[in-house]
């Protein structure tokens, strides 16, 4: 049932130094859990035996994975005894405080096996992590992988931020006001690939174009739970389809015997939304838990289908599915409010 992984990620922790908007994962500092190296091997070998070598490999990510470089290491040097291809490792920089630590742990995952670093810049990293910080990661990076080695996301963002204040953080109004909110919405709404699953649905809902939930009922999630060719798998073992946080098919520790035998009949949210779609998951969560639409309505589909999920796991533990719980307690924050002279614009 499961289309064979060509792409996925290993998400070593949640926990990271930052508590951005727009994460998709609710990652933050209050997470504890680690991926344990022993469940990084069994997962790498699941992977290349249910899907060959991945062709387009994995990435190791997080939360922040460099707030344990000593297992980072461990799991790169893993992947490579196995024979499954890490693209990049994903750092926010916020650990680089200086040039020589930075490129001393960089070369040491060069000596591992790895050839590229991807390196986070936007304006919900830069709350959290000053600029100087990134261009620390962007020089030491360089020297280790060289150019096609670094992997920027999103250089627009990079250029912006390196004419304002580099040594301290950058709240998301101060941006703002420096490059206006239509040049913020068309880059973060073209350019960064959002996704308004995770917290952002919570955060900053209304800095996008929203639709009420009936625009989205005739969805259904059948390619991104099954098919999209690309997954990703937690410190808990979840295998995560596509970019669906919150949502397990199951213990990936043992993926071929997984992907072989995954019933969704156990499943029945990932069912409905697979089958029915998400008019449907509405309707039950309307009737079944007294489910309140978003006054103001939802970025996409994916904003809508956490909304539901979160509410549901807030009355009942039942569905196995929706996993780690803790995901759904972590996807909240202090909504972004438009200024009075653009909140009856028309968003991008």
């Amino acid at each position: 049932m499961i289309t064979p992984y060509h792409s996925g990620g290993i998400l070593l922790s949640y926990k990271c130094n930052s508590r951005c908007r727009h994460c998709l994962y609710g990652c933050s500092s209050k997470w504890r859990k680690w991926l344990s190296v022993d469940d990084a091997r069994k997962i790498l070998e699941g992977i290349r035996c249910a899907s060959g070598q991945m062709q387009h490999g994995i990435h190791l990510a997080g939360g922040e994975p460099f707030l344990d470089f000593p297992r980072l290491l461990a799991i790169q040097r893993i992947a490579v005894e196995h024979c499954v291809p890490v693209q990049y490792v994903e750092t926010n920089a916020g650990w680089c405080v200086n040039e020589s630590d930075t490129k001393q742990k960089f070369s040491l995952l060069k000596n591992a096996g790895l050839n590229a670093i991807l390196i986070s810049s936007s304006p919900f990293h830069a709350e959290y992590i000053p600029v100087k910080r990134v261009l620390t990661a962007v020089k030491a990076a360089l020297e280790v992988f060289g150019p096609e080695g670094v992997l920027i996301w999103v250089p627009q963002f990079l250029q912006q931020f390196a004419t304002l204040d580099s040594e301290n953080t950058v709240p998301f109004e101060e941006y703002l006001d420096a490059f206006g909110i239509d040049t913020a919405r068309h880059i973060i709404s073209n350019g960064y690939s959002m996704i308004g699953g995770g917290r952002a649905g919570a955060t900053i809902a209304n800095f996008f174009h929203l639709s009420p939930p009936e625009h989205f009922f005739q969805h259904k999630c059948d390619d991104d739970l099954f098919r999209s060719g690309h997954a990703h798998f937690d410190p808990w073992g979840n295998l995560i389809p596509s970019f669906c946080s919150g949502i397990s098919l199951g213990d990936a520790r043992n993926l071929p015997h997984l992907m072989k035998n995954l019933d969704i009949n156990r499943l029945p949210l990932v069912k409905m939304l697979a089958q029915d779609g998400l008019g449907e998951l509405y309707n039950m969560a309307c009737r079944d838990f007294d489910y309140d639409p978003e006054p103001d309505g939802y970025i996409d589909k994916c904003h809508l289908c956490v909304s539901i999920r979160k509410h549901i796991a807030s009355r009942t533990t039942r569905f196995k599915e929706l996993a780690p719980l803790e995901f759904y307690n972590q996807i909240h924050g202090e909504k972004w409010e438009a200024p009075d002279a653009v909140s009856s614009m028309a968003l991008i």
